[in-house]
């Protein structure tokens, strides 16, 4: 079996080999690619961020990783090549902008290509013993000093979005889950390296974008004390806002909402057919009382009377679904704290509570 370190090693060489790739097409398309969406400053040399081409061909990688000392075994099995019905070994990546996934210890385990026009847009390195999407990020080994230094993480979709708010300004630190989909493994990975307590969800502004984002919530917030949310408009991503206008990108990072806040409103749009009627309007306030529960207390009441305002609702019946959530959540917790206390005592040897003890 080939070893993690080593496998780690093959993606190290493999990234060194797509940046100079990239450098050395300073007007091939890739470089172009992104000129044109104001992301120059990747192809700068000086650059932190190892954004790479994966040159066409069928096996320019794996002859530069031979040379380099790597067995064809472990080339396939850093997830770089893929041997063919012939038995030859070709390149996963070609003809594409890449871009380094890291662990949660900063190591590079895969890549993510983008490919020009025609082709599939995005391909990522298939899971391999030290890759696997949900696991590693994209954009946070660039960053370290600027984390360092407090700038707040930003959590996007794409690995052009995270370069996006990277040079919107530096007191953002985009970062690409590569999906709309954030995982409890990628969220402790932004946690050891952030050094505030405050994250930005900035998923595309379309509906699974804004899904997303409400998706995201709970694993966030068991590790950031604030999570915020940037929107944007429905045709627009980071990326695609930054090309227009690199000013409305950030503006929209500057401004963000409480992402409780967002998903709020996010559940009661889609009540907003059956809001004409009071079984719809209870059932609306029934399904966002749990979000409106977990705002900070000295919000809950102004956010129960704009509830009511929007549901033509009164503010007692918001109230009264609102308190009903408050209360179930502490009877489970009384409830698992009981449950905690009986578990320590059997541990410990202690007699049940509804047996006499022995004289």
């Amino acid at each position: 079996m080939t070893g993690h370190q080593h496998l780690v090693e093959a993606n190290s060489v493999a990234a060194q080999f797509f940046r100079q790739e990239l450098l050395k097409r300073p007007d091939g398309w890739a470089a172009e690619h992104l000129r044109e969406r104001r992301l120059e400053a990747a192809v700068a040399p000086d650059s932190g961020w190892c954004v790479g081409y994966a040159p066409d061909g069928w096996s320019r990688l794996v002859g530069h990783l031979r040379r380099a000392g790597f067995d064809d075994r472990t080339i396939v099995a850093a997830g770089l090549a893929s041997p063919t019905s012939n038995g030859y070994l070709i390149d996963r990546f070609r003809d594409r902008v890449t871009f380094v996934a890291h662990d949660i210890d900063l190591k590079p385990v895969g890549f993510i290509g983008r490919g020009r026009a025609g082709r599939v847009r995005y391909l990522n390195t298939p899971n391999t013993d030290i890759y696997a999407k949900g696991k590693s990020l994209v954009g946070l080994d660039a960053q370290l000093v600027r984390l360092e230094a407090g700038a707040v993480p930003v959590v996007v979709e794409g690995t052009m979005d995270a370069l996006a708010v990277s040079l919107a300004g530096g007191e953002w630190a985009g970062v690409a889950c590569c999906g709309t989909a954030i995982t409890r493994e990628q969220v402790l990975i932004l946690k050891r390296h952030a050094r505030v307590d405050v994250a930005i969800v900035a998923l595309d502004g379309n509906l699974a974008g804004r899904t997303g984002a409400v998706r995201s919530l709970d694993v966030l917030s068991s590790a950031f004390g604030q999570v915020l949310v940037a929107e944007f408009p429905d045709e627009h991503d980071p990326a695609s806002l930054f090309a227009a206008e690199p000013g409305r990108l950030r503006s929209a990072l500057s401004s963000p909402r409480s992402l409780i806040d967002f998903a709020i409103d996010v559940e009661l749009s889609r009540w907003s057919r059956v809001l004409d009627h009071i079984s719809g309007q209870v059932n609306a306030v029934r399904a966002v009382a749990p979000l409106v529960a977990r705002l900070p207390a000295g919000r809950v009441a102004g956010e129960i009377a704009r509830l009511s305002r929007k549901l033509g609702l009164e503010e007692q019946v918001v109230s009264r679904e609102v308190l009903a959530v408050v209360g179930l959540r502490d009877e489970q917790r009384a409830t698992r704290r009981r449950m905690s206390y009986r578990s320590a005592d059997a541990e410990a040897g202690a007699d049940p509570p509804d047996l006499p003890r022995t004289p």
